[in-house]
């Protein structure tokens, strides 16, 4: 059954948060949902509010409250959804003339059906208030904008950046979601020691956008289009080209389907080649001239460890970044203390990649080390070695690949060539460091 999802917008705004008062009505449901957007936090970057980027911002934030406040238990399949949603922006002619092609991005993102259209906003989302005093503003200043999640490979692009541009400036950008711990601290906790690195050479952005109440969906596939949409909320502000950089290593970006059951839309697509290129071809056709780009397309995050400008740095802070999928579910964890699961997929590959540079030496919840039979091995685990165990040919990591998104067909086989590269990674990492059960399952391969 579709969903009919209105957005309404109250006569009057948010003064505290600087935003118009935008909730989400269903059909058939007699409480609206509220969209929670910090306009302030924006405004404190930069008092100038960007024209077709801020229309993005709005349509992001709206598909992102969208895609968490309708449960995923409730249709026939117990996963995809069926979404029509309207959403209120300034310039409809030009959105409406990309409706089809960004409800199929979405669709990829999401793994849902969606029906996106646009009506014309009674007012913008950025709402200014008026000031008693005239405050003095200090104006961004950036040759790019790069996506700053709190994670090691977002941490990464940012060092490798400030390392490689030694005479420019860098604007990060941060989002959390009030809803769910962790990324807003570990932003500010890298930005303080980058602080004492890079000084004044950057400066970071950080927003919440998120639900008031409602939140049902905790899968949050369509948060790297909210991310995106921050970045170029303030490339369009820094001036027509700037980049937005989306640090991500190349497998995780592809997300190659360990298991059969991982596969079409039960996978991740957050940053895959596929919907990036798609995104970006929207953008141009609206108007928005800033390429979003992800520089480590084609790198393991153990070659994006290994590689990484400023080794020394990375020595320092790596601790502080934090790659966990599951980091508020801690009732199982051996060790509750620790800030990261240990056994979900982003976990896995982060120890893997740390090890060969001898820094996999983190407190995890629970750790691959201590696995002593398959009833106590962890369900990402129990993929991951069905993938070691597989002696894939080629061909069938293409179609793997192929089946989980389109690709260029000129850079299938890098594709193919880069998890063939993940692999023996997580291989070597396995063989080193995993308990003797586990040692055993990989012996062969």
């Amino acid at each position: 059954m579709k969903r009919e999802i209105n957005i309404t917008i109250a006569p009057a705004s948010d003064t505290k948060k600087e935003v118009a008062k935008l909730a989400l009505h269903f059909d058939g449901q007699t409480t609206d949902v509220a969209l929670d957007v910090d306009g302030a936090a924006l405004l404190k970057v930069s008092r100038t509010i960007p024209d077709l980027a801020q229309d993005f911002l709005c349509i992001a934030s709206c598909i992102y409250a969208a895609d968490k406040a309708v449960p995923r238990d409730q249709t026939e399949d117990k996963w995809t959804r069926d979404l029509a949603i309207e959403i209120p922006v300034e310039h409809v002619d030009t959105w409406t003339g990309v409706a089809d092609e960004l409800s199929d991005c979405v669709e990829f993102l999401t793994g849902d059906r969606w029906d996106i259209s646009f009506r014309h906003g009674e007012k913008r989302l950025i709402q200014k208030k008026p000031r008693k005093r005239r405050i003095r503003f200090r104006a961004p200043v950036g040759s790019s904008v790069c996506l700053f999640s709190g994670g090691l490979d977002s941490f990464i692009g940012a060092v490798d950046w400030l390392t490689e541009n030694s005479n420019e400036r860098l604007l990060l950008v941060g989002h959390y979601d009030r809803h769910v711990s962790g990324p807003a601290v570990d932003q500010r906790a890298l930005r303080d020691i980058c602080r004492q690195k890079y000084g004044n050479r950057f400066e970071l952005s950080q927003t919440q956008v998120g639900l008031s109440s409602g939140s049902l969906d905790t899968n949050f596939r369509s948060r790297s289009l909210l991310f995106v949409a921050l970045g170029c909320y303030f490339a369009e502000i820094l001036g027509e080209g700037t980049p937005v950089l989306v640090p991500e290593n190349g497998p995780i970006a592809l997300n190659f389907p360990l298991t059969p059951a991982r596969r079409g839309s039960c996978s991740t697509r957050t940053v895959h080649p596929h919907f990036l290129g798609g995104l970006n071809q929207i953008l141009a056709k609206v108007g928005i001239l800033s390429p979003v780009q992800n520089p480590y397309e084609l790198k393991t995050k153990g070659e994006m460890v290994s590689n990484c400008r400023d080794q020394e740095f990375l020595t320092r802070a790596y601790a502080l970044t934090r790659s966990c999928a599951k980091a508020n579910h801690r009732e199982s964890w051996t060790d509750r203390g620790a800030r990261s699961c240990g056994v979900c997929i982003p976990c896995l590959f982060r120890r893997a990649s740390l090890h060969a540079s001898g820094r996999d030496d983190e407190a995890y919840g629970k750790k691959i080390e201590d696995i002593t039979s398959l009833s106590y091995t962890p369900v990402d685990v129990l993929a991951l070695l069905a993938f070691m165990r597989r002696n894939f040919t080629d061909r069938e990591i293409a179609a793997g690949l192929l089946g989980n998104g389109v690709l260029p067909m000129n850079r299938l086989s890098l594709y193919v060539d880069l998890v063939k590269r993940m692999r023996a990674e997580v291989l070597v990492w396995l063989r080193a460091s995993g308990s003797a059960y586990l040692k055993k399952q990989v012996l062969s391969c």
